[in-house]
């Protein structure tokens, strides 16, 4: 009779095995009656599936120490443009993978390649010798613009902003002219940072101080001048933040197309605010130029709000540039954008911009969809 009841048992456990909790609770009645031993029950339990995040810890902790962690990211872009001779496109845009540690407590590396376009980004060795002091030296951001400063997986919308490409070391800025790359504001050089004044809530001041070749990434120097970078930004209340800087330096490059090239001022001043809460963020900097002796002028206001926090939002950002004051040469971008993050910061990007030109940049108005699937590792 005890064989039957527990055959009887053996299938109930079977039918039930969908449902961990089910099962649990039969095989624990079953001890209760005396129908199962405890060690009979235990080999009858089913395995609790681990979860998506649970297992992707498993994979972090098998590739990391603290002397060496993997990471990275890739993103896949969708682009629509009426004015293009090609109107559809799609392209994996960048795929970027990561290697950091601590080889001591205060000496720490950062190495951050791409394999789209191979070339390393970021190579870099910092130390911490005290709190609220970090000398940095080797390939980094240049510590000028909020955006700047921020990964390609955080920023708001699918391209930087058109007024911080033209004038804080990416594609569209002087700077590239040398080396005709992207320097995504980047460059060679030393820098030193850190948090001050500290209140039970936040940090009161945050300032970089950094020198520069001036060449961008991947470009050994060729003047005999180095720029000088300082930012500052004060945080008066936990979330909200205002401050500027200034970059002082020279770049090879030709003032107008068919000019010479040649070593010309390349100068920039920049007020930056933003404000954070758990549901709402907004950014405004305002950025004056100097190139050659052409004055140019950017500014850019965004607002965003979460409508899930942490997976749900949409933003509206509106940016001017100025590429010459003396001839108003200028372009407006009214941007509309969705960010949908299924997983952590993997997310799925909708972006709608209207390009607004004047007359004197020779181009006409056009409208630019952009969609992208966003995947961090």
């Amino acid at each position: 009779m005890k064989k039957l009841l527990l055959l009887l048992s053996l299938c109930a456990v079977c039918t039930s095995s969908f449902a961990q909790d089910s099962n649990d609770d039969l095989l624990r009645k079953l001890v209760e009656k005396n129908i199962l031993s405890r060690s009979e029950a235990d080999s009858l339990r089913i395995p609790q599936k681990k979860s998506l995040s649970q297992t992707t810890e498993k994979i972090r902790e098998a590739f990391n120490t603290p002397y060496m962690r993997f990471g990275g990211y890739g993103l896949f872009m969708y682009r629509y443009n009426d004015l293009s001779p090609v109107k559809h496109n799609a392209e994996a845009k960048v795929i970027f993978v990561s290697m950091r540690g601590e080889l001591t407590k205060n000496f720490k590396y950062f190495i951050l390649a791409e394999f789209v376009k191979p070339r390393p980004y970021e190579f870099y060795a910092e130390w911490t010798p005290v709190n609220g002091f970090n000398f940095r030296a080797g390939q980094m951001k240049t510590p000028l613009s909020l955006e700047n400063q921020m990964s390609l997986t955080d920023i708001e919308g699918i391209l930087n902003t058109r007024s911080i490409s033209a004038l804080i070391g990416m594609g569209d800025d002087v700077q590239a002219k040398q080396n005709g790359l992207n320097n995504t504001g980047r460059d060679v050089g030393i820098m030193t940072y850190g948090n001050l004044f500290k209140t039970q809530t936040h940090d009161l001041l945050e300032y970089k101080i950094g020198l520069y070749q001036g060449t961008g990434i991947n470009t050994g120097e060729n003047n005999n001048s180095k720029d000088f970078a300082v930012n500052l930004m004060l945080q008066p209340v936990k979330g909200f933040r205002i401050g500027g800087g200034a970059y002082f330096g020279e770049a090879r490059y030709a003032i107008t197309n068919g000019s010479i090239t040649d070593n010309h001022v390349r100068n920039r001043w920049i007020v930056s605010s933003d404000y954070r809460t758990e549901r709402v963020y907004a950014r405004a900097e305002w950025i004056s130029a100097n190139d050659g002796g052409i004055s140019k002028a950017g500014l850019h206001g965004m607002g965003m709000y979460y409508f899930i926090p942490k997976k749900l939002n949409a933003f509206a950002k509106v940016d001017y540039l100025n590429r010459n004051k003396e001839k108003n040469s200028e372009v407006i971008d009214y941007t509309l954008g969705v960010n949908y993050h299924f997983y952590g910061p993997c997310r799925l990007q909708l972006n709608y911009t209207y390009s607004d030109y004047s007359k004197d940049w020779e181009a006409n108005n056009s409208n630019t969809v952009l969609g992208q699937l966003q995947i961090v590792f």
